[in-house]
């Protein structure tokens, strides 16, 4: 099995980043052969270049690695923060670069026919507002993007999403529950 798991956030050391290793760790160990992606360690651009629009060109290849990388990924993670309960800028330029149209997914007369083959994607979000109230007052945007707009399109068969929070505040021992919980889901078959 091929995983591919990429984070989104620009502070090392932060739970992010300690969710996104623990994740790392459970895969390895279940056997899965994992391609790590720090979009801010690797400088990722996540501006759209004119030249990229309607192609299939990458203006760098770092975007191209990735796009090749998530293609043959059986198994997507994406850790990242909610802020404003969307997805950090930096990832959202990674979704427009990489999957997109004639490399992750392919427009016919049908309809949207997705190209990745992962048959499981597992999105961990952290948060400062209770998730209750994202889903309650503003219903559950982070889901509804990248399940419904990004990852079942692409092909993707099943999107899980774990959220945690309030993260500001927290104590160590619900960290370790986030982190085992996380582990744990990036692991099930």
């Amino acid at each position: 099995m091929i995983a591919s798991v990429v984070l989104a956030h620009p502070r090392p050391g932060s739970l992010n980043h300690a969710l996104a290793a623990s994740v790392v760790r459970a895969l390895a160990a279940a056997g899965a052969t994992v391609r790590f992606h720090d979009l801010y360690a690797e400088g990722f651009d996540p501006l759209l270049r004119a030249d990229e629009v309607e192609t299939t060109v990458f203006a760098d290849a770092l975007a191209a690695r990735h796009a090749a990388e998530i293609v043959e990924a059986d198994r997507i993670v994406i850790v990242h923060p909610s802020w404003f309960f969307q997805v950090p800028a930096v990832l959202k330029g990674w979704v427009e670069r990489v999957i997109r149209q004639d490399v992750a997914f392919v427009m016919t007369e049908a309809g949207v026919e997705g190209r990745l083959r992962a048959e499981r994607a597992l999105v961990v979000t952290t948060g400062n507002a209770p998730t209750s109230y994202e889903v309650d007052a503003l219903g559950d945007p982070l889901t509804t993007f990248w399940r419904d707009c990004v990852l079942v399109p692409a092909g993707v068969g099943r999107v899980e999403r774990l959220a945690f929070g309030p993260v500001r505040g927290s104590s160590a021992a619900a960290r370790a529950a986030w982190l085992a919980e996380a582990a744990a889901a990036a692991a099930a078959a």
